[in-house]
């Protein structure tokens, strides 16, 4: 039987901010795992790319 994934991620946008404009320019993955030691884990150019490296790496076994 395999092993249930504990893995937890999220993905946040990346700012550039420019005077009182802050525009996306990418996208992060962050492992939320262990909450006090948050680890960016990958980035990506488009919002969808992140969610799927986010689901992907949740389903990777440990």
């Amino acid at each position: 039987m395999p092993k249930a994934s504990n893995k937890q991620a999220r993905i946040e946008p990346i700012y550039d901010v420019d005077g009182i404009h802050h525009n996306v320019t990418g996208w992060n993955v962050v492992d939320e795992t262990e909450p006090e030691n948050e680890v960016v884990v990958s980035q990506h150019d488009s919002k969808k790319d992140a969610v799927q490296a986010a689901e992907a790496y949740e389903q990777r076994e440990n």
